[in-house]
């Protein structure tokens, strides 16, 4: 890995301590509980070399990065046949040390990557969850990069579009999907079981397998909600639909199946009790559910449908009683939270004023909300009942990962670079 130079006015304003330490997390994809939401002062509008922090070139992936403390983690395809998780100094971009492992390459989508999920890191570990071959593989490594444990054949996987359903962890247990089973959702092989599996994020071991109907491969990334019972792992895929797990046993709480035949790709965007979901297929979101959640054990209440402008790859973003939707196609619809009525509906354009597709999902902070197209723009629009375009930026790349916020900057991977940007840098 390359790093950029850098100017000597972004030397001068930058020092190991330029980032200070805020009390938010991004630990996982889309950061807290996957809400994909920050609390952030001072994030830029534009970008460009005066808000260029640093940036440094990164090997293919679409992994998104992720933070404990001072550290930042990401993976990419390191070289032919073999991809790394590296850990960066969040302040300067700096490699603090990588690991490196072989993969045997496996059928993948032309926009995936054999590096395409995002790691969960904790005080004590940093979480893996990949596709090697025809298996799915987990690891643990240390904060140093020594590995803790290591799961080699964790579950066969049938290959359609490749992996991408990233890990979390809950209350110490290591929630690992694999729903898959090709394009007819008939599994190859009945060794090819579609489960969610619980491991202990300590050792590694096996706490519960929850067995699925076959259905096509699911890559979003779990949620999380509080109930009287305990933590609740959430989920969704084309055959089960929706789906409420308890983290400790894997027991399921609750289930949301109207007759679902779309994939899960998306993930689940939840506010207190409410969740809100999207399938689909082809580049397009065609099924959703808006889910008002009870107790334990009770059947969620449909709240309303949205049918039309629905995204299939990128997530739902909700701020307080907005919820955002961004299609593919660059459409970006504001709903009403409690009644699913439209407040608005525009078409983003890029830097150039070019139309732009999406597979990043947005996300927000200092009442900003960011998107990221697959043409390289970084799409800037307030937060808020009132559509208002902030500013719009182009980077060096094709952006397929979704961007993080951490220390008040946005860190931004395209497809060869991994940006850090954000005005003069906060000090401690």
């Amino acid at each position: 890995m390359k790093h950029q130079p850098l100017s000597f006015l972004v030397l001068l304003a930058l020092s190991a301590s330029a980032l200070s330490v805020h009390a938010e997390e991004w630990s996982r994809f889309r950061g807290p509980n996957g809400t994909g939401v920050a609390e952030a002062k001072g994030l830029p509008t534009t970008f460009d070399a005066a808000t260029t922090t640093w940036k440094v070139d990164l090997g293919a992936g679409w992994s998104s990065p992720v933070f404990f403390k001072e550290k930042l983690f990401v993976m990419d395809e390191s070289s032919e046949g073999k991809r790394a998780v590296l850990c960066l100094n969040a302040g300067t971009g700096k490699t603090l040390w990588s690991y490196e492992a072989p993969f045997q390459a496996h059928k993948k989508h032309k926009f995936n990557s054999y590096a395409s999920t995002t790691p969960f890191v904790d005080e004590a570990r940093v979480y893996i969850v990949w596709a090697n071959g025809d298996q799915i593989d987990a690891l643990a490594l240390d904060h140093t990069g020594k590995v803790v444990w290591k799961r080699d054949n964790l579950a066969l996987f049938d290959h359609e579009h490749g992996y991408g359903a990233s890990p979390i962890v809950v209350n110490g247990i290591l929630i690992v999907r694999n729903e898959q089973a090709g394009e007819d959702g008939k599994s190859e092989s009945s060794a090819k079981e579609n489960s969610i599996l619980g491991l202990d994020a300590a050792t590694g071991a096996t706490k519960w397998k929850h067995v699925l109907p076959a259905s096509k491969t699911a890559f979003s990334t779990p949620v999380v909600r509080d109930t009287a019972k305990g933590k609740e792992v959430i989920i969704a895929d084309s055959t089960s639909g929706f789906v409420g797990l308890d983290a400790a046993t894997g027991n399921v709480n609750w289930q949301h199946n109207p007759g679902y035949k779309m994939r899960s790709v998306g993930s689940i965007a939840l506010q207190d009790n409410f969740i809100f979901g999207t399938m689909g297929q082809g580049g397009n979101g065609q099924e959703s559910a808006a889910l008002k959640l009870g107790n334990a054990g009770e059947a969620p209440a449909v709240v309303f449908e949205i049918k039309k402008g629905l995204p299939y790859v990128p997530t739902p973003l909700i701020i307080g009683g907005e919820m955002y939707l961004l299609n593919d196609g660059g459409i970006f619809t504001c709903f009403d939270l409690k009644t699913g009525s439209e407040v608005y509906s525009e078409r983003l354009s890029g830097a150039t004023g070019n139309s732009a597709k999406f597979f990043s999902s947005p996300i927000a902070g200092d009442g900003k909300i960011f998107c990221c197209s697959q043409t390289g723009d970084v799409i800037v629009v307030k937060a808020g009942p009132k559509f208002e375009l902030l500013g719009a930026s182009k980077l060096d790349a094709p952006i397929n990962s979704t961007p993080a916020i951490a220390w008040n900057h946005l860190f931004v991977r395209t497809e060869k670079t991994l940006w850090c940007l954000g005005s003069k840098p906060q000090l401690p």
